[in-house]
């Protein structure tokens, strides 16, 4: 808080004042609802479409999903609450965590064929891409309004850099689910399908984070 400029600092506690203080039990409760309610949505949505190996190795799907969870899991951590932070992470590290998700996940699912090039074929069709895509989509809806919920109104800061974060975590999420459904590992459909939501999530909370994470401002 004392690196903040004088102005910045005035003002946010000037906003801290005016804010009712919550109750944090209440809270707490409410955020778990909201965090059970999105998973219960995502796991619903992944049911209807049903787990499917496709031909690929076991080993290969547990892999890949045990290290995308673990990005998504980071993602989450860094935007899904303050932490240890009193005004959140940095915008840096927001930063970090919108931008890099992406690579990251790609990375990890293409060395993760190391052992099984011939995953990596076929290549599906464009008609395959853009159902995928709109797939994960659907499926990182619940990620994304949990988390959003969750931390509604508690930026003062750098709301768009925390909105950017949480749309990369809940696509990351997304990707997750539809990775245990679509047999294809191709490179192209991976970046396309898969690893594309993420961004475009990242992209819309840039453009809706202030809105619906910064800190209500009286007039």
């Amino acid at each position: 808080m004392s690196a903040l400029p004088d102005s910045l600092r005035a003002q946010v506690l000037a906003d801290v004042k005016r804010a009712p203080s919550p109750d944090v039990s209440a809270t707490r409760r409410t955020n778990a609802v909201a965090v059970a309610l999105g998973v219960a949505t995502a796991l619903a949505m992944i049911g209807l479409l049903g787990m499917s190996l496709g031909g690929r190795p076991l080993v290969f799907v547990v892999l890949s999903a045990v290290g995308w969870a673990a990005i998504a899991a980071v993602a989450t951590m860094f935007s899904g609450s303050r932490g240890r932070f009193m005004l959140g992470p940095p915008r840096r590290v927001l930063a970090l965590v919108s931008l890099a998700a992406s690579p990251a996940i790609f990375g990890w699912v293409m060395s993760c064929t190391i052992g099984w090039p011939e995953l990596r074929e076929p290549a599906g069709t464009w008609q395959q891409h853009v159902a995928c895509l709109l797939a994960t989509l659907l499926l990182s809806l619940g990620p994304v309004i949990a988390l959003v919920f969750v931390r509604r109104g508690t930026d003062p800061v750098h709301p768009r850099a925390t909105g950017a974060a949480i749309g990369a975590a809940a696509g990351a999420w997304g990707g997750v689910l539809i990775d245990m459904h679509c047999p294809l590992v191709h490179p192209l459909h991976i970046a396309v399908a898969h690893v594309m939501p993420v961004l475009i999530y990242a992209a819309v909370g840039t453009l809706f984070g202030a809105r619906l994470l910064g800190v209500r401002r009286e007039r």
